[in-house]
């Protein structure tokens, strides 16, 4: 999908590069390789953008939400079920932590069984409100022209320079309500355009409950308490609080 939204002339948009037979993944060594161009500014940072930079961004992001691919070149894109893919485990882990079954795997274990029968009350509700949100949303967004999305555009994802942004990884492009990328924005830069409130919530929650799961998850099985466990536990209390 990014190499037809390159060549639909949205030059903001970094796609790999095919090969004299059209294709983008190469093998070398029987490895599959992809080629992306290479920038000189392609650099990390965590610098916040300027308002100036994150309007452009907005703009961008309105204007693949229009894409409307030629039926030539059909891309298989996923769309929007307002499902929750991680909910087996998250039933798996919270199930484990509250009949006391994480302690034997590593230090986190028996904090997280505090924790979790804490705040047990909180996350059933927060799970009972996703589930109504994610019916009212397929409800309302049932016969809606769909928006070409993101997914993460964030500051792994995309490039600021000056006047010029561009948008890297486009694994995760779906067909959704443009709120999809408004949440994200909200939620990595603090600010968005506006959005419908029903669907801003419905990806708020499904990524609250998508950190717990994951988080949940690792601290139900052999964990070491290294740095990596340490700054994970300080995640999920981000999104669980103590108190």
């Amino acid at each position: 999908m990014s190499l037809l939204l390159r060549e639909s002339g949205k030059d903001y948009v970094l796609a790999p590069l095919p090969g004299r037979d059209g294709r983008v993944v190469h093998r070398i060594a029987d490895l599959p390789v992809v080629v992306f161009p290479y920038l000189e500014r392609a650099t990390a940072t965590t610098r916040l953008p300027t308002p100036a930079q994150l309007d452009l961004l907005v703009r961008r992001l309105r204007d693949v939400h229009a894409f409307d691919p030629p039926a030539s070149r059909s891309v298989e894109v996923p769309t929007e079920d307002f499902r929750f893919p991680f909910e087996n485990d998250l039933d798996k882990a919270l199930q484990a932590a509250r009949n006391g079954g994480a302690a034997e795997y590593g230090p986190y274990g028996g904090r997280l069984t505090r924790l979790v029968v804490r705040r047990w009350d909180h996350v059933t509700a927060l799970r009972e409100e996703a589930a109504s949100v994610a019916e009212r949303c397929t409800s309302r967004w049932r016969g809606e022209r769909p928006a070409l999305t993101h997914g993460d555009p964030s500051l792994a994802n995309v490039l600021f320079d000056g006047d010029g942004v561009d948008i890297i990884d486009w694994g995760g492009a779906m067909w959704a309500p443009p709120e999809r990328d408004w949440a994200a924005l909200t939620r990595v830069f603090g600010t968005a355009p506006e959005g419908r409130a029903l669907f801003l919530r419905f990806y708020e929650l499904r990524w609250t409950l998508a950190e717990i799961a994951e988080y949940a998850s690792r601290f139900t099985g052999p964990h070491a308490g290294d740095a990596d466990d340490d700054a994970m536990w300080g995640r999920l209390t981000r999104y669980l609080p103590p108190v």
